[in-house]
């Protein structure tokens, strides 16, 4: 089995007893280290634990206030009204239109933060020696060191490692998995090409935050994909 890569452990790191960085907890809710920031100085969440003048220790309930206010948000509220939910102001006139507070999974909830080893092939559905081929074909991201120091992967591998084990569940053999790597120029000129629009971004405001920009130049280049793929796979919607 393949041994965790101390060498980047950027991403698992800031786990502690007491609780994750802004960094990590930006990461986890799609939501940027300013936003939270501002979030913070206006009240709509508490202060963190500061651990020098520079840092601060979020709470891991931290997660599950920021999905709060997601929905929140969704159901139409402004800030001021997030702020007295939030709050807990029982006097508030919004409680009766709010919509109610949604409760993950125990599982899911789980998978919001590091998943060791075992439960990560056990929910990808990887097998060992596809998981290890993976690996070392550079398909999927060396396991960084997690809580007790054990082998642990994030979100963002589970989602990658399902998608492979889709593949091979619909007979796709791992000699054409493995020619994703031939595309790796593809990978990294797109990058590039993303961080020219991110460069170019003037107007910040909640909807063209970093992180939605990412998800329209996605859609825009799946839409592009699709479209190309509708001449070489005419078949392809089909069920």
């Amino acid at each position: 089995m393949t041994k965790p890569d101390n060498s980047d452990n950027h991403e698992l790191q800031p786990f502690t007893d007491a609780g994750i960085s802004v960094g990590e907890l930006s990461r986890r809710t799609g939501i940027t280290t300013a936003t939270i920031n501002y979030y913070v100085r206006f009240g709509v969440l508490p202060a963190p634990r500061k651990t020098s003048k520079t840092r601060a220790v979020y709470p891991l309930h931290f997660e599950r206030l920021i999905t709060r206010i997601k929905e929140l948000k969704a159901a139409g509220l402004n800030l001021n009204g997030i702020k007295q939910i939030i709050n807990g102001d029982t006097n508030s006139a919004l409680a009766t239109v709010l919509p109610p507070e949604k409760t993950l999974p125990e599982s899911q909830n789980a998978s919001s933060g590091p998943i060791l080893l075992p439960d990560f092939l056990k929910q990808s559905g990887l097998d060992d020696e596809l998981y290890d081929e993976l690996i070392s074909a550079g398909l999927l991201r060396r396991p960084r060191t997690g809580p007790n120091g054990a082998p642990a992967h994030d979100r963002r591998d589970m989602a990658a490692a399902k998608s492979y084990a889709r593949l091979t569940l619909a007979g796709i053999g791992y000699s054409v998995i493995q020619r994703h790597t031939e595309y790796n120029p593809l990978s990294k000129a797109e990058a590039l090409f993303l961080a020219e629009h991110l460069n170019e971004a003037t107007n910040f405001t909640e909807k063209t935050q970093p992180t939605s920009l990412v998800t329209a130049f996605d859609a825009i280049r799946r839409y592009l994909r699709n479209l190309e793929l509708d001449d070489a796979f005419p078949s392809w919607r089909n069920p």
